[in-house]
């Protein structure tokens, strides 16, 4: 078996593995941060959900429309306000995952 030595290893590929992996890298540039997954980021994770990722980013979309479509999706079940905060995150992270 090899044995791979880091100083932070972070399990799941998906939006949140990654975006936990960027805010290491920014916190000390200099930690060698690994990300483990079972299959290519690509290929599972966030990218096979419903989709994948969605943020307001183009004109005509509206952070009212996805809430609700995020809400709808939910079954009403989902936290409103949690949801309200995610929608106005998400185009700010989408284009910073995209740019890492």
């Amino acid at each position: 078996m090899d044995v791979h030595n880091c100083d932070i290893l972070i399990v799941g590929g998906g939006a949140a593995g990654l975006r936990a992996a960027i805010a290491a890298a920014e916190a000390n540039p200099k930690l060698d941060i690994r990300v483990l997954s079972k299959v290519y980021p690509m290929r599972s994770h966030t990218v096979s959900a419903e989709g994948g990722a969605a943020g307001v980013i183009k004109p005509g979309d509206s952070l009212e429309a996805h809430a609700y479509d995020t809400i709808s999706g939910g079954d009403w079940l989902s936290d409103q306000d949690a949801v309200e905060a995610f929608v106005e995150e998400s185009p700010r992270e989408l284009l910073q995952l995209e740019h890492w």
